[in-house]
């Protein structure tokens, strides 16, 4: 059986985090994400979409965590209304990746990008429009 035929996909991430009750506060507001586990002071699991992500207590924190989404502006505007501040605003990278950042209350850095699925429905950005 080839590498491709395993259906191997990430499902989860564990962040090692200062504070576990900073993060999962931070966490939770991200638009679907529901609770699994909370140890108090200890560890917290949430499910966010079709992935899990664990905030384990840890002196020396720092990560990169990447979600896809359908409507970057959408998102962009839930997090917002839930009291998010983006870093930046949707825009297409050198590289090709439609994508904005915020971080959490340990400096790791949250990437929303565009899913494949959304690139044809997304109208231009204004770094696409010399």
């Amino acid at each position: 059986m080839s590498d491709q035929n395993l259906g191997v996909s990430l499902n989860g991430i564990t962040l090692h985090v200062k504070n576990v009750e900073a993060s999962l506060a931070f966490y939770k507001r991200i638009p679907g994400a529901q609770v699994l586990v909370h140890r108090p002071n200890t560890f917290a699991m949430l499910r966010i979409g079709q992935s899990r992500l664990g905030l384990l207590q840890w002196p020396q924190p720092t990560f990169h965590l990447e979600f896809d989404s359908l409507d970057l502006d959408a998102t962009k505007a839930a997090l917002r209304q839930a009291g998010f501040e983006p870093q930046s605003h949707p825009q297409i990278r050198s590289w090709g990746a439609d994508d904005f950042v915020i971080t959490d209350p340990d400096g790791n850095i949250v990437e929303f990008g565009l899913n494949e699925k959304g690139r044809g429905s997304t109208p231009p950005r204004l770094s696409e429009q010399g």
